[in-house]
This record gives C-alpha cells, structure tokens and sequence, in this order.
C-alpha cells in the first residue's frame, strides 16, 4: 500500500525534472539549499528569518515548514518536516489512532486561540552518501501523508486552511 500511495503522490506533486543523483553536501544542509531543492522540485518556496534555519512550503493543498536541527556553520545534519492544522476541535482518541495505526509522521494537538490544532511531524537524518534523490522520497513520503492525517481529522483544504 505505501508503494502505491508513494506512486500517487509523485504524480499528484507533479515534480518538475529529473531526481537529482547527486550526493547531500557533507555535513547537512542550508537552508539555502532546502529552498533550492525545492524549488527544483516546482515547489514554491521562502526561507523564514529566525533561531532555526526553516524552509516554509507546500503541496498537496497543505502548507508546511521544513526546521533545520543540529546545525554548525549553517549546515544542518536534520531537517524535520512540520505541518499545522487549525480545526475547531480535535478528537484525542483520533491522534493516539493516526500515532498507533501510522509509520512514518507522528502528531500531536494542543489548545490555540481559534480552537485547536494538530502538528504532524517528520524527521529526516542527513547521513554519509545520502543525494538529493533520497531526499525526495522523504518529501514525497510526507507530502502524501500530510493531507492524510489532516482528512483523518476532519480538515480538508476547501474549508479549513492549514495553520500558519
């Protein structure tokens, strides 16, 4: 089933060009970098001022942020990917369910002035011989995922924008 959703949801993102082979910079990566793979992916794409080095993007109808962690220098050895969603309430019981019965993301909720909100979030360690075409397949591993946990909770991208 994940081979298949993984299919689904290269051709969904509609990734411009070829996968890059070529190999991650030791040491991690930029944010400067993240936005530049990006965008070669055909997504838009800003990098946030700030503590931490964050990439703000999106697809699938979700808008999410890519946080730089364990940095030297400005390169960072782990990217997570994080995306917010705003919903009037959250079904407890729905998180712990998506947390069991999913690999992959995990999620948590917590009270926000305009209700309540639910974060899924993704974890991408850069190691040795790792090249941006590995790179993708976490993103489009996330990029399918996301909306996901967002449906299992109610929202859809018509009616509810994602959290900012």
């Amino acid at each position: 089933m994940f081979r298949f959703a993984a299919a689904a949801a290269a051709a969904s993102l509609d990734f411009a060009g070829p996968a890059l082979a070529q190999a991650v910079p030791e040491g991690g990566l930029t944010a400067a970098e993240i936005h530049a793979w990006l965008v070669a992916q055909g997504l838009d794409a800003e990098i946030s001022a700030g503590e931490q080095p964050m990439v703000s993007s999106g697809a699938n109808g979700v808008s999410w942020d890519v946080v730089g962690f364990d940095c030297e220098a400005g390169r960072c050895g782990s990217w997570q990917f994080s995306a917010g969603f705003l919903m009037d309430s959250i079904d407890p019981e729905a998180i712990s369910n998506w947390n069991r019965d999913r690999r992959f993301l995990k999620a948590f909720a917590f009270g926000h002035d305009e209700g309540a909100a639910a974060v899924a979030q993704y974890d991408v360690l850069i190691v040795p011989g790792m090249t941006y075409e590995g790179l993708t397949e976490h993103l489009i591993l996330f990029a399918t995922f996301a909306p996901e946990f967002g449906r299992s909770l109610g929202w859809t991208p018509e009616t509810t924008p994602p959290a900012q």
